[in-house]
């Protein structure tokens, strides 16, 4: 998960990317005072002591999403002066346009509902779920201070305490009038067990969208007369001549800029989902991905390529959000079965989205096949699945029509029917309300295979928990910190909806914090 400068466009290269990727990188690249390139391998330091300055700062933020908002208020409070540089002409990113939740524990919204959860049991689930490759010291950083992060959401305008708990149900997005909830696997079997389920999914008010994020931190940015200058994407770093970060080129509207940072640059520049040289050469499952990209479309890697050219290490860029809904579209699917093309269940129906993306990615083939009863399918009405690929009378038919071994298909559904009869799902522990007899006579079919799937990027530049980037050798670059899907922090896998948006919100204000603290 680790690729240094130099290994770069080796490994991109032995992943089909090829000669585009290098361009992608070397475009990214310090010019010289003439205007070429440096070379991706070249000198980086040579054109900082030659730049006219347009702009200075104390700290200088690339991106203006959620990350970059929340680094930009928080060096603008330690008494920084500070620029944010946009690449569009409006901010927000993904932050704007994600679904809505903030994964928090231990909270004064919890409590307010009267709902237990400490900051130990939101460790227990988020470290579980996240798996072995996460970074557990930076999930421990993340839950030991997320009761103050909501408070911090707070003020700054978010509204959490003019919506109601859902403490039943497996949400997706976009529930307006709901401001808690479940949003990630904490009730799945494998995690109520290390760790007693809660709602964690805090969602601002009125819409329970990222709009309802993103438009308070602005207003805060506003307020606090911090500069954004939009339309001006970064192009490279510069450094001097003992390599320090001492500010940044962009492509401004009426030609190149260049911006001084007296104490820090902080990259919060998004993922490289965007970026298909990057995508396809770090996507771990050659061929089996969906087309459908979790993204507001400027996701394009220039971050990280931008930390890359000055030698940093890049931190799990293997690590995806690869997801595909069931329960979180309508909870009556989940009493359906997904079956592999070899005719046996591959994850409990009731998972969250990721878990249940993961369990089709690593399925034998990329065909999976949701099957759900009459009765199922008319309560799921409105469901977003489109129409069933065919309906059936009997599993017999359906193992004919898709082309599976009719007597292992016939023996997996018996034994679900037969768990259903026990009340207990003996195979995955799914939650017993979605347990159903599949009856023969009305049965339909739905292809939800690696097409199905939503992808996202969780990968990007490796960071310290103070959110220094650091380089091969594990070392600080100095004057350089970044944040939110910019920054490799917390995956591992990914947990459940708001777990980004919680990595984003915690290391962006521990950006701003350390930058602004700087003693140059």
């Amino acid at each position: 998960n680790e690729v240094s400068r130099r290994n770069f466009l080796k490994t991109a290269a032995l992943a089909g990317a090829g000669l585009s990727l290098a361009g992608a990188l070397s475009a990214c690249a310090p010019k010289s005072a003439s205007g070429e390139s440096a070379g991706v391998g070249g000198n980086m330091t040579g054109a900082s002591g030659d730049v006219k300055w347009t702009k200075e700062a104390d700290v200088v933020v690339v991106g203006f999403g959620g990350a970059g908002a929340a680094a930009a208020i928080e060096a603008k409070k330690a008494g920084a002066e500070v620029i944010v540089l946009e690449m569009n002409e409006a901010g927000g990113g993904s932050t704007i346009a994600n679904g809505g939740f903030i994964m928090m524990g231990g909270t004064d919204l919890q409590k307010k509902f009267g709902l237990e959860d400490s900051i130990e049991n939101f460790y227990n689930y988020l470290s579980a779920a996240a798996g072995e490759n996460a970074n557990k010291e930076a999930i421990r950083l993340i839950c030991d201070t997320s009761p103050e992060l909501y408070r911090w959401c707070v003020e700054c305008g978010m509204d959490f305490e003019s919506g109601v708990a859902d403490t039943v149900h497996h949400l997706g997005g976009y529930n307006a009038g709901t401001s808690l909830g479940y949003s990630g696997n904490e009730m799945a079997y494998d995690y109520r067990t290390v760790a007693t389920p809660a709602p964690r999914g805090h969602m601002p008010q009125p819409s329970s969208s990222g709009k309802d994020m993103f438009l308070p931190l602005q207003k805060k940015v506003e307020e606090l007369g911090i500069e954004v200058i939009y339309g001006t994407p970064g192009s490279y770093l510069l450094n001097d001549a003992s390599g320090r970060i001492t500010g940044i080129a962009g492509d401004g509207k009426d030609g190149e800029v260049f911006v001084k940072a007296r104490k820090g640059v902080v990259l919060t520049c998004g993922g490289f989902v965007d970026n298909p040289d990057m995508l396809n050469a770090f996507y771990p499952y050659a061929n089996k991905r969906g087309t459908a990209l979790t993204t507001a479309g400027s996701e394009d890697g220039s971050g990280i390529l931008m930390g890359m050219a000055v030698g940093a290490a890049t931190q799990g860029m293997g690590c995806f959000q690869i997801g595909c809904t069931i329960v979180t579209n309508a909870e009556p699917l989940a009493k359906g079965v997904l079956v592999s093309e070899k005719g046996c269940r591959i994850v409990a129906e009731d998972e969250y989205n990721s878990f249940i993306g993961k369990a089709i990615i690593q399925a034998p083939t990329s065909n999976c096949y949701l099957i759900i009863g009459d009765a199922a399918l008319k309560e799921a009405a409105g469901a977003r699945l489109g129409e069933p690929v065919f309906s059936a009378g009997s599993v017999g038919e359906i193992a004919e029509k898709i082309g599976i071994d009719a007597d292992t298909f016939k023996a997996n559904i018996a034994f679900y029917n037969e768990s259903v009869g026990l009340g207990v799902d003996r195979e995955y522990g799914k939650d017993p309300r979605f347990l159903e007899v599949l009856e023969q006579g009305s049965l339909h079919v739905f292809k939800l295979g690696s097409e199905s799937c939503y992808t996202a990027s969780c990968g990007g530049l490796k960071i310290d928990l103070d959110a220094h980037v650091l380089d091969n050798d594990g070392k600080a670059i100095a004057g350089l910190y970044s944040a939110g899907r910019n920054a490799g922090t917390i995956y591992g896998w990914y947990m459940g909806s708001g777990s980004s948006m919680a990595d984003v919100l915690t290391f962006g204000r521990i950006a701003g914090q350390k930058a602004a603290a700087e003693q140059v």
